[in-house]
């Protein structure tokens, strides 16, 4: 109690004080104190401070400033990622013929052309050189024969000749067909050739002969049922050499699956 009495008379006693400089002061027309440079407004001013009046007109906006200076030149940024292909453009002017260029590699050859008119005939041109001496050209001989026998022969009771009642072929006319012998009337080199085929159950055994001797053996043999056999060879002859079939004793031939066949492979 004794406390809030203190306070309310030290309260009254600076009122007092106030009120007293401020008549003083309004008086005499001196707001400033001498003393510190304080206005009277300022130093008294906590002990006359009203309620916030109420907010005033805003003022008319200010004139625009002026343009500052240009910053510094800032850094080089990054590249940016690369944009899409725009469309072709417009074709632009013909431009300045340029340079002549290398040569190209050849092309394709064409198609051919029409066949042009026939030209006019030229001049009788010089008499040529001499030629050299030419000789004599022969036509090389053919000779070639094919016979067969159409019936049965045998069995033989002795060595015999094969006798060929068949003549397929006989260029040349070597062939003898009484003998059955091929009698050589161009000197060289002939090809002979014979098949035979023997009877049922029966062995057929045959030689290629030359001037009496034995060449060439061919066998068919009658185990098999019917036997078969065939040869061929190659004889170098002169005029006059006879070439013949000749069948063992006890052979027995059957028919025209017999043949026999020869031709001149080259002259001499």
């Amino acid at each position: 109690m004794t406390s809030l009495v203190h306070v309310s008379v030290l309260s009254t006693l600076h009122l007092v004080l106030c009120l007293t400089t401020y008549s003083y002061a309004y008086n005499t027309n001196s707001f400033i104190d001498k003393t510190d440079g304080n206005t009277l407004q300022e130093a008294c001013g906590p002990c006359f401070v009203g309620p916030a009046g109420p907010s005033g007109v805003p003022g008319v906006p200010g004139m625009p400033g002026s343009h500052g200076r240009d910053g510094r030149k800032g850094e080089k940024g990054e590249s940016g990622e690369a944009g899409t292909t725009g469309q072709v453009g417009p074709e632009g002017p013909l431009g300045k013929r340029g340079s002549r260029g290398r040569k190209g590699h050849p092309g394709d050859r064409g198609d051919h052309g029409e066949k042009g008119s026939k030209g006019d005939r030229g001049d009788r041109g010089p008499p040529g050189l001499p030629g050299v001496g030419g000789y004599a050209v022969r036509e090389p001989k053919k000779v070639a024969f094919t016979v067969a026998r159409s019936l049965k022969l045998g069995p033989l009771i002795k060595d015999s000749t094969v006798l060929f009642d068949s003549v397929i072929t006989n260029v040349g006319d070597c062939f003898d067909e009484h003998t059955s012998h091929f009698v050589c009337r161009v000197n060289g080199t002939y090809l002979f050739t014979t098949h035979v085929l023997s009877q049922n159950n029966k062995d057929v055994y045959a030689w290629i002969m030359l001037n009496n001797k034995h060449k060439m053996p061919l066998h068919g043999d009658g185990r098999a049922g019917y036997g078969t056999g065939s040869q061929t060879v190659i004889l170098r002859l002169a005029k006059g050499d006879r070439v013949w079939l000749q069948l063992r004793k006890d052979s027995a031939l059957l028919n025209d699956f017999s043949t026999f066949s020869g031709y001149m492979l080259f002259e001499d």
